[in-house]
C-alpha cells in the first residue's frame, strides 16, 4: 500500500523530491529510493527449487531498511521473539509506582 501511495502513476514522490530535494536529508532519499527497488528481481533473486516436484521459485533479494513495510515488519517480528525468549523465560515481576 506504501509503495502505491509513494510511486503511483501520477509520480507524486518524484514531484515532491524534485521540488523540496534542498530541504530533505540525503539520508531520506536514500531511504525512499532503497524502498522503491526493494523486491525488484533485476537487482538480483535466489531461485528455489523443489526437489520432490521441481517446481521453481524466484526469491527476491529484499532492501532489510526500517522504512520499507515489507522489511521492518520482519525485522520487529523477529526482534519479538528474540525478545520473548529473553524476558519471559524467566521469573520477574512487573511493579508500577505512581506518585499523588
Amino acid at each position: 500500500m506504501l509503495k502505491q501511495i509513494f510511486f503511483d502513476e501520477h509520480q507524486h514522490w518524484d514531484q515532491f523530491s524534485a521540488k523540496h530535494k534542498d530541504k530533505l536529508h540525503p539520508n531520506v532519499l536514500e531511504e525512499v529510493e532503497k524502498f522503491r527497488e526493494c523486491g525488484n528481481l533485476e537487482n538480483g533473486f535466489k531461485l528455489m527449487a523443489c526437489e520432490g516436484c521441481h517446481d521453481l521459485k524466484l526469491v527476491p533479494y529484499r532492501c532489510k531498511r526500517r522504512f520499507c513495510t515489507t522489511c521492518s515488519c520482519g525485522e520487529t517480528e523477529e526482534w519479538a521473539r528474540l525478545l520473548e525468549e529473553d524476558v519471559f523465560q524467566v521469573n520477574h515481576r512487573h511493579v508500577i509506582f505512581t506518585i499523588d
